[in-house]
């Protein structure tokens, strides 16, 4: 059911090549584009964002430091216009010029000059005392002339104070913006009109404005709505009042141009600082922005096309090839891909299609085989059947000789003879009499033990064995004389160097991974270089010495019954003896029935 619910027929049928394509189209191409699109107009409102922040704040820089200005020279008129001395001073009626000039140079000279700071750029204060000689800080207004333009200023502020913005026609020295002041402190010192005048530094003003050049143009407009200060002008002020610097409707809705009051003083009503984003700036930040972007989306494309074009590569030249060899199997034509395979799932189907092919030819030739194999075995079981029956007259020559010297040692009384004697019969009759190789375990160890109890009589009390078999062991079968071989070799050569204490046990435990039989021996064992040469002469087919020959047969025959799943290891270690056995694994173990031989299973 889950098959059909999740199958896609109309996508089986779209060929290989369309599907990749369809995966770099829309798994690729199209999230990358869109991502790199997201990326920039992020960007783009990121800059803008960024940009109208920093012109927020650079206007408020500007109008907090040009505000400073004028608060300080306030600060000073407003300490002028409370100067009392300079009230009499001013008020006074001198008799002659010599009268004055006595005061100045007593008392007016440096009056003044204390207040001078670095954002002023002169102090001065006017008077309609014409007994006072016009000069330095000090200046007469005519009578009834000609009123300067800041004073009109001052005359239409509500306060004693205002900031004033106007050309100085005085010795022709261009604009200038003042804080202009009346002098009415005291009405005892009346008798005169007074002003004080306080003019800010220009090139200061400019350096303020200029400041972030480049980045933001700044305007300064008075209440009369003049540009008065641009950061053009240098610090004389040169040139005249300009323009309408009202914003227009397109400016104001960029976000890149921004108007503030100067401040909320009476002295500032009317003032206001404009300050307009250079876009070339903010352009270029976009065009670099879409640089970046582009460049980024041309990588980021570029780099996985030619990766899934190696991909698909490897892909698609395996499995054309596969393909074609697949086809040829129709045609009964079962060749094996040569080309490298790789471990991904395509290199496993190619491995497993070779592992197929070579199978069944493989299988081809074995049925061939098979039949001339079949023919080979009938003719031997005919030439075993009458080697068979030829020689049992032998075996039966050969039990009763030995019957009669059991016979003739029980008569008189030999019995260590007797046992050897009858035990040799057994081993003999158990040799002749069995053809199956499959044996139980428990027989083998009978068998062994007969074996042993005729070495015991041979080596006398300096020869002992014992047998650790644990449970269940003896119910399995094993290849018959697979232990014995290893019992005689440690008989022959284990214990004969050893005077004295010579003993073997034999084991067999069953565990998770099967049945383990050992042969441990206290014999004089074997340094690293014979151990080294018995491994080799048991693994040869024809020992050039003819030594090792049981343990190459026991070796052989474990190979041809347990497919190489069993081997014949063997241990030892010089003057402290010599174990040797092999494990059966859990799969090969049987219980009473017959193990078929390896030329059976491949029948």
């Amino acid at each position: 059911m889950k098959e059909k619910r999740f199958s896609r027929p109309w996508l089986d049928d779209v060929p290989l090549k369309r599907k990749f394509l369809l995966i770099y189209l829309l798994c690729v191409l199209l999230p990358i584009m869109s991502i790199n699109l997201f990326f920039y107009y992020r960007t783009s409102a990121d800059i803008q964002i960024r940009e109208q922040e920093n012109l927020r704040r650079s206007v408020e820089r500007a109008n907090g430091e040009l505000m400073g200005m004028i608060d300080e020279s306030v600060a000073l008129s407003r300490s002028i216009a409370a100067d009392d001395s300079l009230y009499e001073a001013i008020d006074r009626t001198y008799e002659s010029p010599a009268d004055y000039y006595v005061v100045y140079d007593e008392f007016l000279r440096d009056k003044l000059t204390r207040y001078m700071s670095a954002n002023i750029l002169d102090v001065r204060v006017y008077t309609e005392n014409e007994s006072i000689q016009n000069g330095s800080n000090y200046r007469v207004l005519q009578s009834g002339g000609k009123e300067p333009s800041w004073v009109h200023a001052l005359e239409k502020s509500d306060s004693s104070i205002a900031l004033a913005a106007y050309v100085d026609g005085e010795y022709k020295q261009g604009r200038r913006i003042s804080i202009v002041g009346k002098m009415n402190v005291y009405p005892s010192y009346s008798t005169y009109a007074k002003y004080s005048r306080v003019d800010l530094d220009l090139g200061r003003v400019s350096s303020i404005l200029n400041r972030e050049k480049g980045s933001v143009k700044f305007r300064l407009v008075d209440e009369r709505n003049r540009v008065v200060a641009d950061g053009i002008g240098g610090r004389d002020g040169e040139g005249s009042f300009y323009g309408n610097p009202a914003l227009t409707s397109e400016q104001k809705k960029s976000g890149f141009a921004l108007e503030r009051s100067l401040g909320a003083q009476n002295y500032v009503k009317g003032w206001k600082l404009v300050g307009i984003a250079d876009t070339r700036y903010i352009d270029g930040l976009m065009g670099e922005s879409l640089r970046s972007i582009l460049a980024l989306g041309i990588v980021s494309t570029i780099l996985p096309s030619l990766l899934i074009f190696f991909i698909f590569r490897s892909y698609h030249a395996r499995i054309a090839k596969l393909s074609r060899h697949m086809e040829r199997v129709r045609s009964e034509r079962f060749e094996l891909i040569d080309i490298p395979e790789g471990k991904d799932e395509i290199g496993g189907l190619i491995r497993t299609f070779n592992l197929m092919t070579g199978r069944i030819r493989s299988l081809i030739n074995d049925v061939y085989k098979l039949e001339i194999r079949q023919k080979n075995l009938e003719l031997d079981r005919v030439r075993t059947e009458l080697a068979m029956l030829q020689s049992q007259v032998n075996p039966h020559f050969l039990f009763n000789t030995l019957n009669a010297v059991l016979v003739v040692c029980t008569k008189n009384g030999y019995r260590e003879i007797t046992e050897i004697v009858k035990n040799l019969s057994l081993l003999m009759r158990q040799l002749l009499s069995r053809p199956d190789d499959m044996v139980p375990l428990e027989e083998e160890l009978q068998f062994i033990r007969m074996y042993l109890e005729i070495e015991k009589f041979r080596f006398g009390d300096r020869f002992d064995y014992a047998f650790d078999i644990g449970p269940r062991a003896t119910e399995f079968r094993i290849p018959r004389m697979s232990l014995q071989p290893l019992v005689e070799n440690a008989c022959k050569h284990g214990l004969q160097g050893r005077k004295e204490g010579r003993k073997i046990v034999i084991s067999a435990h069953v565990g998770g991974e099967g049945l383990q039989l050992l042969v441990r021996d206290n014999g004089v064992g074997m340094n690293e270089i014979r151990l080294r040469e018995a491994n080799e002469r048991m693994r040869l087919d024809h020992p050039p010495d003819g030594r090792s020959v049981g343990l190459r047969n026991v070796h052989r025959r474990l190979e041809l019954f347990y497919r190489g799943d069993v081997r014949l290891l063997i241990r030892s270690r010089e003057g402290e003896g010599t174990e040797a056995g092999f494990l059966i694994p859990a799969v090969w173990l049987t219980q009473g029935e017959h193990i078929p031989y390896p030329w059976e299973k491949e029948a």
